[in-house]
């Protein structure tokens, strides 16, 4: 009997072995004796006589085993619970159905042999060796994005092993993005487990069971979900338990709970007093699932449940980290998603994502066009494709599964949200905004002495004054943060120039950007020492003379000094803080923070003047970015990342740059990461044409033609991103950042 034989998971010598160890009552030693020498006579009388010796050894199939079959439906397309394949009930020794008439069997569904036997199935050599192959890659993967939250599961896995053993350790599949992802993770770690005891001597290499998954049906099942399911249980060698309609969640799991008995054993046995193993379920919740509820990664059941562990590999993924591992990898998913949809629930209450229509792309029947479901910008977006459901009065408690996370949960209105956004930011970003909306109005003509146009983009310059940094004693990180900042306000940094403390060169600099920039933001040169000549330098460049500001030298009294001298007068301020206080004519302090004892910022027309100490800068920008946001929304951005090389792709972007002249398209490649190589920019220009931002604050309020709405500027990207792909190499796309 060969050890890979499809129709005996587990060989027939092995099975009588254990029958003896295990003092089987029912067969006498002399039995046993006979059956091994009749199988050694059949060995030499071909295949036909092996089979027949094998299946002597046993009585009739275990009630799970002779239903060993996918039954489905011969309903349409959007039919319910059936295979594309075909309309028949098909034999398989992975995919069992379990029927509510099975429960209270003394054996567990997992079993394979006779009712009195109860032995688990044995995995193919192919797939132990795959899966072996995968846990490999999995911990060689030097993707940083995912690298660590993959090293991360495993680890979870590993334990869950190590804990409750592989007989023990059930996942959660449903064909959904999650579960997917946990499959895979476990029948990697499932691998690994028992290379590990054979190589410790605990087990033989006959002794690889296969891993165990469950799966509900349900009437209204998308096919393609069951025709995933079907090929990937077949493929990798999966022991799927269906449980039929009409079967609950608590129900099927309290079946497979009480029946968790050690292999060769059952309720009935004299050996088995104690109660059933203890089980741990493998889910895919996420931290972002309306159910994560605050679980971590072992987490016991609901006290209404079955007792057992929940086990949440998975639960820091984003739905972004999901997708680039499944492409990472090219590992099979449901091929719904590459039609738009995002989350699956049933044919009933699931659409394709909004989010990824494509705009103006219709199919011959005139249906919309959908980019793939990890062209997904907006992540809060996962489950905008769900339909709502009506809230029934009084709302009924139902156990439900969410195929998002492939776990089990109390339904609520709470996960009706179609994206759980209520339409504003939910952190007051959108009062603060209007707030300063009006402040920005302040900045006019009359008191800055430059025009700043009232819509479209502010744009800054910036310029960061100081030795150190061109010397490389000091690292600049100003110029970041304020790039960041500034692009959060949606107000866009055009230049950044680095200068040395020298007068003439800030005044070359500070005349040159004024002529390429609204606003002027300096970093440095403003304390008190010989090299700090940054004040200076803006008053010979504007033309402006230096004086004494009574409102700077009120400030640093308060602020330097300790107040009042021996006579009751206040303090003098000292030779350095003199020259603080001497700025150029027309200055104004502003006090943009809502903490009024921070210090505000010096503002000479429309150059403010930060300082350079980087944790002294932060606070400062943070607030000036918000003080000129501008009152025009920012497009849509998108951020491709590929697993191709930029210089593979130079013609692609120059053609789709040529086409899209009102998209800003940018790439950068990565550097020491060899599974990721180049990432895609895109975001629309306020002009028309592929004018420079800059050019904007010429353009008059009267000339509203001159710009382009937020909607406008969201469909010239979409239209360009549509472009790109399509004429991008097939799976090149690993996923689109948030």
């Amino acid at each position: 009997l060969t050890r890979d034989s499809a129709h005996l998971p587990i060989p027939v010598m092995d099975r009588i072995k254990r029958q003896t160890w295990l003092g089987n009552s029912k067969r006498s030693a002399s039995l046993n004796f006979a059956l091994v020498l009749f199988i050694s006579i059949g060995l030499n009388l071909g295949s036909s006589l092996r089979f027949s010796a094998a299946f002597a050894t046993t009585r009739s199939q275990s009630v799970f085993h002779s239903r060993s079959r996918l039954a489905m439906s011969a309903s349409g397309a959007q039919g319910t619970s059936g295979l594309s394949k075909g309309q028949a009930e098909l034999e398989s020794p992975n995919w069992r159905l379990l029927r509510k008439s099975d429960a209270g069997s003394s054996v567990s569904p997992f079993s394979h042999g006779d009712g009195d036997i109860a032995l688990p199935s044995r995995w193919t050599q192919d797939q132990y060796e795959s899966s072996l192959l995968l846990y490999e890659k999995l911990t060689n993967c030097k993707d940083e994005y995912v690298a660590p939250l993959i090293k991360s599961s495993l680890h979870c896995l590993e334990n869950a092993y190590r804990l409750y053993g592989p007989q023990s350790v059930i996942g959660s599949y449903n064909g959904g993005k999650d579960a997917v992802v946990i499959l895979h993770l476990m029948r990697a770690v499932h691998a690994k487990h028992h290379h590990d005891q054979i190589i410790s001597g605990v087990i033989s290499d006959s002794g690889i069971i296969r891993p165990r998954v469950i799966y509900f049906e349900h009437e209204d099942e998308f096919p393609q979900v069951l025709e995933l399911l079907h090929d990937t249980v077949s493929q990798f060698d999966l022991d799927m338990i269906v449980f039929e309609r009409g079967i609950k969640f608590a129900e099927g799991l309290q079946i497979i709970v009480d029946a968790n008995y050690p292999n060769g054993a059952n309720r009935n046995d004299d050996i088995q007093r104690a109660p059933p193993h203890s089980m741990a379920f493998v889910l895919g919740t996420r931290t972002s699932d309306p159910n994560a509820g605050s679980q971590g990664h072992f987490a016991p059941s609901s006290h209404w449940m079955p007792p057992f562990m929940r086990v949440n590999p998975v639960l820091e993924w984003t739905y972004g980290h999901v997708w680039h591992f499944l492409r990472l990898f090219q590992l099979p998913y449901c091929n719904l998603y590459d039609r738009g949809y995002t989350s699956l629930g049933t044919v009933k209450d699931t659409q394709p994502c909004p989010a990824l229509a494509i705009p103006g792309a219709f199919k011959s029947n005139s249906e919309l066009k959908y980019w793939p479901a990890y062209m997904l910008r907006d992540w809060d977006q996962e489950r905008a494709g769900r339909i709502k459901k009506e809230k029934k009065k009084p709302a009924p408690v139902n156990i439900t599964m969410s195929r998002s996370s492939s776990v089990l949960s109390v339904d609520s209105s709470a996960e009706t949200k179609l994206d759980g956004k209520s339409g504003t930011t939910g952190n007051g970003k959108t009062a603060e905004f209007q707030t300063n909306t009006t402040a920005i109005q302040g900045l006019t003509e009359s008191e800055s002495g430059k025009s700043i146009s009232s819509f479209g983009e502010r744009t800054v310059g910036l310029i960061i004054i100081g030795d150190e940094i061109l010397k490389g004693l000091t690292p600049d990180t100003n110029t970041h943060t304020a790039a960041t900042l500034l692009r959060k306000s949606n107000v866009l940094l055009s230049r950044v120039v680095v200068v040395s403390d020298d007068q003439d060169e800030i005044v070359a600099v500070v005349k040159r950007m004024q002529q390429e920039a609204d606003v002027i933001i300096t970093s440095g040169g403003v304390g008190p020492t010989h090299d700090d000549v940054t004040l200076k330098s803006i008053s010979v460049a504007l033309g402006k003379e230096m004086e004494f500001h009574e409102g700077m030298a009120d400030l640093l009294r308060e602020k330097m000094n300790t107040g009042k001298d021996f006579s009751g007068k206040e303090g003098e301020l000292t030779d350095a803080q003199v020259k603080m206080a001497t700025c150029p004519a027309g200055s104004r302090l502003r006090y943009l923070s809502k903490d009024k004892s921070d210090w505000p910022i010096l503002q000479c027309q429309n150059i403010f003047v930060l300082p350079g100490v980087p944790q002294f800068f932060t606070k400062k920008i943070e607030v000036l970015a918000t003080y000129l946001s501008s009152e025009m929304e920012r497009s849509v951005t998108f951020k491709v990342v590929l697993s191709i090389d930029e210089n593979s792709i130079v013609d692609i972007l120059n053609g789709v740059v040529e086409r899209h002249v009102n998209v800003g398209i940018g790439s950068y490649p990565f550097v020491g990461q060899p599974e990721l190589k180049t990432v895609v920019t895109l975001e629309g220009r306020q002009a028309p044409g592929g004018a420079r931002s800059f050019s904007l604050r010429n353009l008059s309020e009267e000339d509203p033609s001159l710009r382009f709405s937020k909607e406008d500027m969201d469909m010239h990207v979409k239209a360009a991103l549509a472009d790109l792909i399509e004429n991008l190499p097939e799976g090149s796309v690993l996923r689109l950042d948030n």
